[in-house]
């Protein structure tokens, strides 16, 4: 029996949060600068997406893009590499379980957003959970206060990457209502890549990549949590609202605690952290599960 959209999507949510909780501990095993990361795992998704490109006609799609298309694109792509950028100094200041809760606090913004400017509701019950979420932010960063200033300024990075990734998610809801999965992702990946390229440059990084090693993790990150990651979340965006994808991402710091506890034995988190992270967690569900109203999953006007 075929799947309904609806399922495929669902099925392709799961895919992708699996994917992306691998993300911290590729980053972790690899010796290259940040900026230099971020833009070799979304230059090499792109390599693997030219062939689809090509046979789909994906080049088309992107000439047909209006002046809307075009600056939603760019701001989903700014979006994701300073998303990107943001996130994976922190990686290297701050623990990975720690970095990785931060940077999917996400969902309140998106929560909000959503209320305002895309018309579904956030019940009162929203309110509690977005203080629970913000009682365990505060948890995490005063555990991190005797620890020096390089995990407090670690956990600001992972923060504000996580609001670039809300912002990423909110205007990919809106772009992928017309735009296909091929042109839109690759453009934003493009575009991202570019600007992590330029941001490499101006720190001073020698962007010429000749490791083997480094070259194969990079290759891994463009499959594993880029294309069965993020790919995966921007094709259900055409059928799932943002903050159902964004609470769907929830699921990267559990994975990665996972990963970290038999990869990463050294970061395992203190108990402080977890219950920060168990605070995080418990206030999101409780903002876009039990929070929102229960309203069609179409925008304002779109087309599905």
């Amino acid at each position: 029996m075929a799947l309904s959209e609806g399922s495929k999507a669902y099925l392709a949510i799961g895919v992708a949060m699996v994917s992306v909780s691998w993300a911290s501990v590729f980053i972790k095993w690899s010796d290259s600068p940040p900026f230099v990361i971020g833009a070799y795992r979304l230059a090499f998704t792109c390599l693997l997406l030219l062939p689809y490109m090509v046979i789909s006609g994906g080049f088309s799609g992107i000439r047909s893009f209006d002046s809307r298309d075009v600056l939603l694109i760019l701001t989903s792509g700014i979006a994701l590499a300073f998303h990107f950028g943001l996130w994976i100094v922190s990686l290297t200041l701050t623990l990975v379980p720690t970095s990785a809760i931060l940077v999917t606090s996400h969902p309140i913004f998106v929560a909000t957003v959503s209320h305002f400017l895309l018309k579904e509701r956030v019940k009162r019950l929203a309110v509690l959970g977005i203080a629970v979420a913000f009682s365990g932010i505060v948890v995490i960063a005063l555990s991190d206060l005797g620890k020096g200033t390089d995990n407090i300024i670690g956990d600001m990075l992972a923060f504000v990457g996580g609001i670039c990734a809300g912002i990423y998610f909110l205007s990919g809801r809106v772009a992928r209502q017309k735009v296909a999965l091929g042109p839109y992702v690759f453009s934003v990946y493009l575009i991202s890549a570019a600007l992590l390229f330029i941001g490499a440059g101006i720190a001073g990084n020698d962007v010429i990549v000749a490791s083997t090693h480094e070259l194969l993790l990079f290759l891994v990150m463009a499959i594993v949590p880029s294309i069965l990651g993020h790919t995966m979340f921007n094709y259900a965006l055409k059928t799932v609202p943002a903050h159902v994808i964004s609470t769907s991402v929830l699921a990267e710091p559990v994975g990665a605690s996972i990963l970290v506890f038999f990869l990463l034995p050294h970061e395992v988190p203190g108990a402080w952290i977890i219950l920060g992270g168990a605070l995080v967690i418990v206030g999101l569900y409780i903002v876009l599960r039990r929070g929102m109203s229960n309203r069609s999953d179409r925008l304002p006007g779109s087309q599905q």
